[in-house]
């Protein structure tokens, strides 16, 4: 009787030991291949001649026509470097732009590589602030005087304020209006 229980409490360990690798393997299979769709990386087509595009999934690329698509963005800001360029689904592209006053500018096109978002994001820490008028040190750029809309809601979840030293981010849409500010500790 011994012998048999003993079997019966080897058979249950190796079974469950089977369906946990059973359902690791599903649940890894199942991570790696939405990754590798969501971060594909496509080359752009330019009207200039290019090196031919790299087959792995780096997240850099170097911009090939740098400064020349000014369009959406302030006066005197160009674009540095193409920071990533990913295939979304549907058709439609997601490119990520860093631009030389420390901002990235984020574009969504559609299939047909029309514009369905553009926003410029910038972060950076405050170093003073006259009410809703701040001035900001922007990360990789330099200072940044910018006034908060009455309209814009500030989000301070953890109610710091716009005080000197506070991490604050701000995104710009198209027309170079504030739409949105987030305080951060």
């Amino acid at each position: 009787m011994m012998t048999q229980n003993k079997g019966n409490s080897q058979r249950q360990i190796r079974t469950s030991i089977l369906c946990l690798i059973c359902a690791c393997t599903v649940l890894l299979s199942g991570c790696s291949k939405a990754a590798n769709e969501t971060t594909q990386v496509t080359p752009t087509p330019t009207t200039e001649a290019t090196a031919p595009a790299a087959t792995n999934s780096a997240t850099e690329q170097p911009n090939t026509s740098s400064g020349t698509n000014t369009e959406g963005l302030p006066a005197g800001v160009s674009v540095k470097r193409v920071i990533k360029e990913v295939a979304l689904k549907d058709g439609y592209h997601k490119k990520i732009e860093l631009l030389t006053d420390g901002g990235k500018r984020v574009t969504i096109t559609d299939a047909t590589q029309k514009i369905v978002l553009q926003q410029i994001e910038y972060d950076g820490k405050i170093t003073t602030s006259n009410g809703k008028q701040v001035t900001v040190k922007v990360e990789g750029g330099g200072e940044q005087s910018i006034t908060i809309p009455d309209h814009v809601v500030i989000e301070d979840e953890d109610m710091l304020g716009l005080m000197p030293g506070v991490d604050i981010e701000w995104t710009v849409n198209a027309e170079g209006q504030i739409e949105s500010v987030e305080l951060e500790d």
